[in-house]
């Protein structure tokens, strides 16, 4: 099962504006930074959702944002990535970093001029001239400069799309709040999109370049290893605390971007304090959009009970309704079920009678053993929400307008 190791108040990057992708949001970021980490204070706590991280706040209330403040949205495509990432992240955390013991604060710690840097190719200056400085932690291109430019593009694709960072706080024996623990997340391209851009400022077709699992993670490890000394550097600020403290590397990979499904986390590591990167975790997960004919290829009794549940939800309505699921797989198995339903808007009343109709079906179709999510939704927004999480009752909300 999925851990709900999530958000707690306004952590998602997805609440966030999104900028261009060298530039833009360091105002923003600016007026919710603590002056030093004795001005921070905690968020409340959810006592119905305990495996939630409470939030780091400055001392007036206000959330901490982090340095790269919308940027991902600017550097990675696929709106379905960014959020499994963005939370995937947390849960991963959840098993090193305890929710009892630790605190969620977006990273402070990689600057965001530092973070547009890293995500270049080595050697390559923002404006995509050369420079010898090797900042950029993705490959240099492939041959020299008299190859063409796709032939210096697929030899040697970009890996990495995107990085983020999370710190996790912890009290001190004075009582103030300060690092226990950085995760760093690195977003693995699965489908290397790039085109040419001509003298005349316009630019040629989309190309893309496959990067395989193996490749991807081949590249992860060797990334992560440069980001720990980069950040375990002495003239870092507060290098002697970094160092002190472990750092976590999740490593994503997005799906492409035509994908109605997000990518997947494909491996952990942990670089514990003085050491380099190692103890990596391979992860065995995948996501498949039901009904599709993926779906009912590779999971067949998956696909016929997403199929039954379906039928017996489109009985409450003369007109068909279209249901639409995600299924999240760990280690081959069925983990969770996300189902979206799209109705026209009718009376509450109404409402109220086809959701208790979809958690009835819930309740009958799909195993106690599965995580289950069912959004309902009509054109004035959402109108119910169920879920059922393994061993606990179902809960049912119909949203008042």
């Amino acid at each position: 099962m999925r851990k709900r190791a999530g958000l707690v108040i306004a952590a998602s990057v997805f609440a966030l504006s999104g900028c261009g992708l060298f530039g833009g949001g360091e105002s923003e970021t600016e007026d919710s930074q603590p002056e030093s980490e004795e001005d921070l204070s905690l968020s409340a706590g959810i006592p119905s959702l305990d495996e939630y991280y409470r939030a780091v706040l400055t001392d007036d209330g206000e959330y901490v944002t982090g340095e790269s403040r919308g940027l991902s949205s600017a550097v990675v495509y696929n709106r379905f990535d960014l959020e499994r990432m963005e939370i995937g992240m947390q849960e991963l955390a959840s098993e090193e970093f305890s929710q009892d013991n630790y605190y969620f604060r977006e990273g402070q710690i990689i600057k965001r001029d530092e973070l547009n840097n890293w995500l270049l190719r080595e050697g390559e200056k923002e404006d995509g001239q050369s420079t010898t400085r090797p900042s950029g932690l993705n490959p240099p291109l492939a041959g020299s400069e008299g190859d063409g430019f796709e032939e210096r593009e697929r030899g040697q694709p970009r890996t990495m799309s995107n990085l983020l960072e999370h710190n996790y706080m912890e009290e001190g024996s004075n009582g103030s709040l300060e690092l226990g623990g950085i995760v760093i997340g690195l977003s693995m391209n699965e489908t290397y999109y790039f085109r040419e851009e001509y003298e005349d400022g316009t630019y040629g077709p989309w190309l893309e370049e496959s990067i395989s699992e193996e490749n991807a993670l081949e590249d992860a490890k060797r990334i992560a290893g440069e980001i720990t000394e980069r950040l375990r550097n002495n003239d870092r600020e507060n290098a002697d605390r970094i160092e002190e403290v472990p750092i976590m590397f999740t490593v994503f990979q997005e799906a492409p971007r035509d994908s109605s499904v997000p990518g997947t986390f494909i491996a952990t590591g942990m670089a514990e304090p003085g050491q380099e990167p190692g103890n990596w975790n391979e992860l065995n997960e995948s996501n498949y959009l039901f009904p599709s004919s993926e779906a009912e290829e590779n999971n067949r009794s998956d696909s016929e009970m997403f199929n039954e549940f379906s039928n017996e939800v489109n009985t409450f309505f003369a007109e068909t309704v279209g249901v639409v699921g995600e299924g999240h797989y760990v280690n081959g198995e069925l983990d969770s079920m996300r189902v979206d339903i799209p109705i026209q808007f009718y009376s509450k009343t109404e409402i109220i009678a086809f959701t208790q109709h979809v958690a009835d079906k819930v309740e009958d179709i799909f195993p106690s053993s599965l995580e289950v999510e069912v959004n309902i939704n009509s054109s004035a927004g959402q109108e119910a929400l169920i879920t059922k999480e393994p061993g606990e009752d179902m809960y049912v909300h119909v949203y008042n307008e």
